[in-house]
């Protein structure tokens, strides 16, 4: 099992579709705060991201709130500087796999050295080469079957064989006309 993720500084960034995507299903939250401690943490949203969530017809202040309830974490709404703007552009000459909103996330996640939280997998790569730490809760554990062996291994193989002795007995003993019942036989 994947352990927790704890960073000492306990900063994140919700890229768009994290956040809609707590928000929707409140279980991602749940998800989350199994795999990362949440506790006295921060997480950001970026003014990118408050665009985009609004253009989609999501009511950002909701989306706070239920992420709020369900991480226990301070929400921040963060703004993209000029000279994240310009680091943007940079990572986007760098990376073809990114587009200028998850360019501009990006470079707000570094300039304010937080851990990445998205879904998409063309950002978490970008944010892997460029040295960022980035979570992807799709590939969180979010169920795992173990195989336990047994605490009597011996009481199984002997359950299962059983049977079969009891019906070896029950051939061999099998009565003839005239013959008797020896119970004691069965014990």
């Amino acid at each position: 099992m994947v352990g927790n993720i704890n960073r000492s500084q306990n900063r994140f960034t919700f890229d768009t579709c994290v956040g809609i995507k707590a928000f929707k299903r409140p279980n991602v939250s749940s998800l989350l705060a199994c795999h990362v401690n949440f506790e006295g943490s921060e997480i950001h949203f970026t003014s990118q991201s408050i665009f985009e969530a609004k253009r989609l017809g999501f009511d950002v202040d909701a989306i706070s709130k239920q992420i709020q309830k369900s991480t226990g974490a301070r929400i921040i709404f963060g703004k993209i500087t000029s000279q994240m703007h310009d680091d943007a552009s940079y990572l986007e000459s760098k990376c073809p796999t990114l587009h200028s909103g998850d360019s501009q996330i990006l470079s707000y996640v570094r300039a304010t050295k937080t851990t990445l939280i998205t879904c998409d997998r063309g950002l978490a790569e970008a944010a892997k080469l460029s040295g960022t730490s980035v979570v992807n809760p799709d590939l969180l554990p979010c169920d795992q079957m173990v195989k336990k062996s047994s605490k009597y291994p011996g009481l199984v193989d002997k359950a299962i064989a059983k049977p079969r002795i009891v019906k070896q007995k029950v051939k061999k003993l099998a009565l003839r006309p005239g013959q008797k019942i020896v119970w004691r036989s069965f014990a």
